[in-house]
């Protein structure tokens, strides 16, 4: 018995420690799993923890968003519905128009978004670009949404105010600006080939008015300009227009190869005789229209219309007109018209001027035509004679002193219808002889001229003569020679009593 409890005592004992040894291998591989699972997979389970991270953190960011969108939008309706049911904390000033109204009168149009009965607007008008600090005073309670002001010579900047904030500064009203009494210099005029005119305008303004005048021309082949200086350039009409803000003015500029540049420096005498009927009707009436409104320029019946008369037919008119010693001024059966004498109106360069022609004793003819002479005992061209030019010149000029002579008779001549002074050196370098006085010499009994022209060391005198260059020229005399060439001057201060638009010089 005791040596089967001793086997089965053993057995047991074995037993147990065959199970500790199994049990200690099964705990070795168990450690061994664990630590090959730790050590093969740590990068699998490290992405998939970042991953799920990444993800919890995407997932925060756009929750807090959209938190934050839904919170405004929930307290945007929140104040919506209040403001439905309060009256605007701050009402809204805006500016809606701002314009001229009649021509002078500058507009501010306004509004109020919401406004309440106890809403003021207030206007405030000032010469300075705005201003940083606005003053109290000066500030003019509108109405009728607006605020207005008529132009004058300022320009004006403006400030419009809501109760005592929203103030808006309105720069735009500085810009309006008018032009009044826009006037030319010249509203029509004659040119010469090649030659210039100053046009020049005036204007008042009111506002801003800084801009420049600009100048058109209808037709630049005919005449050109840039900034007013008109030239001529072709035959033909062309209108000049002057533009300033929403005002215009034209001139209309004729130009035409009838007349000439007036030369600087005196008579052209490479100019030919006129020849015999070179002029049509239609040309001749052109000349005379253009002497007349010359001599209208200067203001008709003043000494300055008679000088420009006879400036016109020795420097303007194309030709030489001859000297034709006159067939009887003074005869018998009456004065002779036309032949060396033209006391009309105009020009004598077409043959409808005939119907004009009192008496003809060896015509009629007209200026550069030849006609006989009877004191040269020739056929000559037609022109003016000394005394025939002056009278002419003072007819066409406003005066009408009569078909006479100078000095050839005992009648009434030029030299009696001013004030006759002996020329001397001290006269002749005085300020006392005027352009437009006559000049006098017993020259065949009697020559008369006019003086045309006076500058620090000459006198230019306009005369026919018969002898050197013939014809009805400009000569120019030294100032202390000229009692060398007339023995009288006739002051016509009293004869004219008014000057006009003189000048010395053309």
């Amino acid at each position: 018995m005791k040596s089967k409890k001793r086997q089965n005592k053993k057995k047991t004992i074995a037993k147990r420690k065959q199970q500790k040894v199994l049990s200690s291998k099964r705990k070795k591989t168990t450690k061994k799993k664990t630590t090959t699972k730790k050590i093969t997979t740590p990068k699998k389970v490290s992405v998939v923890k970042k991953e799920e991270v990444s993800k919890k953190k995407d997932i925060n960011y756009k929750g807090i968003a959209l938190f934050i969108f839904v919170l405004l939008i929930n307290t945007l309706a929140i104040i919506g519905v209040n403001s439905l049911k309060k009256e605007p904390i701050s009402p809204i000033l805006s500016v809606d128009k701002v314009y001229l109204e009649n021509s002078s009168k500058v507009v501010v149009d306004y509004s109020i978004l919401n406004p309440s009965e106890d809403d003021k607007v207030y206007c405030f008008y000032t010469t300075k670009d705005n201003l940083i600090d606005l003053p109290d005073s000066g500030w003019v309670l509108s109405e009728n949404n607006r605020c207005e002001y008529t132009l004058d010579k300022n320009v004006y900047y403006t400030y419009v105010k809501l109760n005592e904030d929203s103030i808006i500064f309105v720069k735009e009203t500085a810009e309006f600006g008018i032009v009044n009494n826009l006037k030319i210099n010249k509203s029509k005029y004659y040119l010469a080939l090649k030659d210039t005119l100053n046009l020049k305008v005036t204007y008042d303004t009111l506002g801003n008015v800084s801009d420049p005048v600009e100048w058109t021309s209808s037709d630049n082949s005919i005449a050109s300009v840039v900034d007013g200086k008109v030239t001529a350039k072709k035959d033909g009409t062309a209108i000049i227009t002057a533009s300033i803000k929403d005002k215009s003015i034209s001139s209309t500029i004729t130009v035409t190869s009838l007349i000439t540049k007036r030369p600087k420096n005196g008579f052209d005498f490479n100019k030919k005789n006129l020849g015999c009927n070179i002029y049509t009707k239609k040309q001749n009436d052109l000349l005379d229209t253009i002497l007349k409104f010359k001599v209208n320029e200067v203001s008709y019946k003043t000494r300055a219309a008679v000088v420009e008369t006879a400036r016109f037919l020795t420097l303007d008119f194309p030709y030489r007109i001859n000297y034709f010693y006159e067939n009887g001024r003074l005869t018998k059966k009456g004065k002779i018209d036309g032949e060396g004498r033209y006391y009309h109106k105009g020009l004598y360069l077409d043959e409808s001027r005939y119907s004009s022609i009192g008496k003809s004793r060896k015509g009629p003819g007209t200026w550069g035509c030849k006609v006989y002479s009877i004191p040269d005992h020739k056929k000559s061209r037609n022109g003016l004679d000394c005394s025939g030019f002056v009278t002419w010149a003072l007819l066409n000029g406003g005066f009408n002193p009569g078909d006479i002579g100078a000095g050839i008779t005992k009648v009434k001549d030029l030299t009696d219808l001013g004030v006759k002074k002996k020329i001397t050196s001290t006269l002749a370098k005085g300020n006392t002889i005027k352009v437009g006085d006559l000049l006098h010499n017993r020259w065949s009994g009697g020559h008369i001229a006019i003086i045309v022209g006076i500058d620090s060391k000459y006198y230019y005198v306009a005369q026919a003569v018969w002898f050197d260059e013939v014809g009805v020229i400009i000569n120019k005399y030294k100032k202390a020679d000229l009692k060398n060439k007339f023995r009288e001057v006739i002051l016509m201060d009293k004869y004219y009593k008014k000057d006009g638009n003189l000048t010395n010089m053309w």
